[in-house]
């Protein structure tokens, strides 16, 4: 049997469960009426791009985005914490193959990279474990945060919105959410019904790396249910570069070797909706297969089964407007081949996450959210690169986020409390157990009667507990070539951070000016070391300025396949800026054009002096943007600044040019249909430069695409 067999027989069981749903729970079915404005918001958000009619001419906005992140159904105008949110036109126009490159050109958003298979993103210099990557609202429930080369078992394909909230939302998602959480928000949890029939179907092709890729999405709605499938395919070959692999010129020339990819992905799931009411689940898949640059032939093939449930109950009781209750279930596995026919190391990881929100009635003013969260994992690493033991982690939280609106504007309160422990497995390894306590305060100033500038001032000090990758590791990692090493004494990390922001919106100019400072005490961070000892610092202590190699043993050896790294602790402080604008040059009669620019910089620096690893370099850039009845096309150009403050025994990276295109003409096959259809042909890289992100462990090895030109189209009933 093969495994597109497996998966279709783990999709039989929820097929007639989908059938059978209905009359189970129609007997219990009950009008609603009078539905709160935010249990509405969430019930049908939004997008916010502006669509043609059946006359072009004729613009249709469609409303304002509500973040489904959080839980009071705010727009993220309306939020205190600096949010961004991509939809219709603009995700669609950013799409790529992973999320951290989907999300890149955002201000303040970076990716990790590890070749075309793996990214990341990246917060304001914060990545991996301090980044939460939800789907609905759910964690990811993959091994992503573990290591770089890991791939994020969300698939950018199905993605409806994507939600990025900016700096720590430990509050509402706990210690994994330091540094800002992701939120991919797609159909397979329906909170409405769409009448008949509707759906897409999509296909694409890059001229770089011969890349294919196919996504269909299917509904149907009938009275109170709503149907959902979907499914997508992705391939790539090794893709072209405009000069060498590697920066000292011994790589692969005018193409990046082992830089291959292949996914795929699909779900059934079904909603049965009564007004502001809905219950809904889905079985998903996920697959892919992908080259790691670093090595010659090894590869990642991963796999994960996915169960999720989501019920929104409106009014249950009189003292709470909504609650919304939502859980995951799943198994993931990923094997990396050292070769073709070599399995490696074997990675497991069986997770379950829930959590419930209910939103109350405002008490002397205040409406707010509580709820609880809980979330057990069990991982696992079998095999010579098994660098992490086996371990139980198990986090339990309660938060409260508590609002008040006043004359000239509103004030924003909240605390969380949780507990998490670790339990590996092995002799001599001690349990690690920490209650990271966060609260946060925020304010919005309406400086105009008509609200259209606002001050923004927000202020939080959330605490993150260690992972066990951060407490347990020890052994040679062969896709990003280091030996690791955990820290088992680390401390909880505690960050204060500060934020203010200025924004102003109109119907033709709108602005944000965010900056912030992040101070954070006992940061743990990777390292390199230069000690001149074994990896079990056995031998004679030889400090020689160059950092510390070892073999797959741990033994010292110059020439030696791994780099040296420790999780260290420090004291360290981020802090930047992010600035955006938009003026619509040309807003009457049949051609309508924009202008967009915007710039970001963050400084990463441990106390004492030096600089942190790894951290994203100063961008600015722009985009121009016509349409002409149904036609479009924007010219964007970015500006990646040479990084030059870099840790000790980091090199340095070259800055670049990054120029593209994009091109399209949008049209509505039925009167009825939900989105627009489209033929487009998209340009990257267009200057073919050679390009490496700061932020990759293997940037001196795997530069980024050239060239790469993309035509396909979305027809959508």
């Amino acid at each position: 049997m093969t495994l597109h067999h497996r998966r279709a027989l783990r999709l039989l069981p929820l097929a007639a469960a989908v059938f059978a749903f209905p009359q189970v729970v129609s007997a219990a079915d009950t009008a609603v009426t009078d539905a709160p404005a935010e249990v509405a918001a969430d019930a049908a958000a939004t997008t916010t791009t502006t669509t043609a009619a059946a006359d072009p001419n004729n613009a249709v906005e469609l409303g304002t985005v509500t973040v489904r992140a959080n839980p009071l159904g705010k727009t993220s105008d309306q939020l205190v914490q600096p949010t961004t949110v991509l939809s219709g036109e603009k995700l669609d126009s950013q799409r790529r193959g992973t999320i951290g490159e989907t999300l890149e050109n955002t201000p303040g958003i970076s990716t990790s990279d590890f070749g075309s298979g793996a990214g990341r993103p990246i917060i304001r210099g914060q990545a991996g474990p301090r980044v939460d990557i939800l789907e609905n609202g759910v964690g990811s429930l993959d091994v992503s945060d573990v290591s770089p080369d890991h791939a994020v078992a969300v698939d950018t394909a199905h993605a409806r919105q994507i939600e990025v909230l900016k700096g720590p939302a430990t509050l509402l998602y706990g210690s994994r959410a330091s540094g800002g959480i992701v939120n991919v928000i797609d159909d397979r949890l329906p909170i409405d019904v769409t009448e008949g029939l509707h759906g897409s179907i999509e296909g694409q092709y890059g001229s770089n790396a011969d890349e294919r890729l196919g996504n269909l999405e299917l509904g149907y709605g009938i009275g109170h249910s709503q149907f959902h499938i979907d499914a997508s395919g992705r391939k790539a070959e090794q893709f072209d570069i405009p000069g060498n692999a590697r920066v000292d010129g011994t790589g692969s020339q005018g193409f990046l070797a082992n830089s291959r990819v292949q996914s795929d992905s699909g779900a059934l799931s079904y909603g049965y909706i009564s007004g502001a009411n809905s219950v809904s689940f889905a079985v998903s898949e996920f697959n892919t297969v992908y080259g790691l640059p670093a090595e010659e032939n090894a590869f990642i093939n991963a796999d994960q089964t996915r169960y999720d449930g989501q019920a929104i109950l409106n009014r249950p009781l009189p003292f709470l407007e909504s609650v919304k209750i939502r859980g995951a279930y799943n198994s993931y596995t990923h094997t990396e081949f050292e070769d073709a026919v070599t399995p490696g190391t074997v990675f497991f990881n069986k997770q379950n996450d829930e959590r419930i929100e209910a939103v109350h009635v405002p008490v002397f003013g205040w409406r707010g959210v509580f709820g609880v969260q809980h979330d057990f994992r069990r991982f696992s690493a079998v095999g010579e690169e098994s660098f992490v033991p086996p371990t139980h982690t198990l986090q339990l939280g309660a938060f409260l986020v508590e609002e008040h609106p006043y004359k000239f504007g509103k004030l924003e309160l909240g605390a969380r409390v949780e507990r998490d422990t670790n339990k590996p497995e092995g002799n001599g390894i001690p349990d690690r157990n920490y209650t990271p306590v966060s609260v946060s305060a925020g304010s919005i100033f309406n400086l105009d009667a008509a609200k259209a500038y606002h001050l923004k001032l927000y202020f939080s000090r959330s605490q993150r507990s260690p992972v066990p990758e951060e407490l347990y590791s020890f052994g040679p990692h062969g896709a990003t070539a280091t030996f690791e090493r955990g820290n088992g004494n680390a401390k909880l990390e505690t960050a204060n951070n500060f934020e203010i922001g200025f924004d102003h919106h109109d119907q033709r100019w709108s602005w944000e000016l965010n900056g912030y400072y992040n101070r954070i005490q006992n940061y743990l961070f990777l390292q390199e070391t230069d000690s001149g000892l074994n990896a079990d610092r056995s031998g004679t202590a030889n400090s020689d300025g160059v950092a510390d190699r070892v073999n797959a043993e741990g033994l010292l050896d110059p020439e030696g396949e791994f780099l040296l790294v420790d999780y260290r602790q420090s004291n360290v402080k981020f802090y930047g800026f992010e600035a955006q604008t938009d003026y619509a040059l040309v807003t009457t009669g049949p051609y309508k054009v924009n202008v967009h620019a915007f710039a970001d910089k963050v400084v990463g620096q441990v106390d004492g002096g030096g600089d942190l690893p790894r951290v994203t370099p100063m961008r600015f850039g722009g985009s121009l943007e016509g349409k002409y009845q149904r036609y479009h096309a924007t010219l964007t150009y970015t500006r990646v600044e040479r990084q030059g403050n870099i840790a000790p025994l980091e090199t340095v990276t070259g800055g670049y040019n990054q120029l593209g295109i994009d091109l399209g003409y949008r049209f509505r096959l039925t009167e009825n249909a939900e989105q627009d259809s489209e033929f487009f042909l998209r340009g990257r890289n267009l200057l073919n430069e050679d390009e490496r992100r700061h932020t990759s462990f293997i940037k001196d090895v795997a530069p980024l695409p050239g060239t790469s030109i993309f035509v396909g189209f979305r027809l959508a009933i």
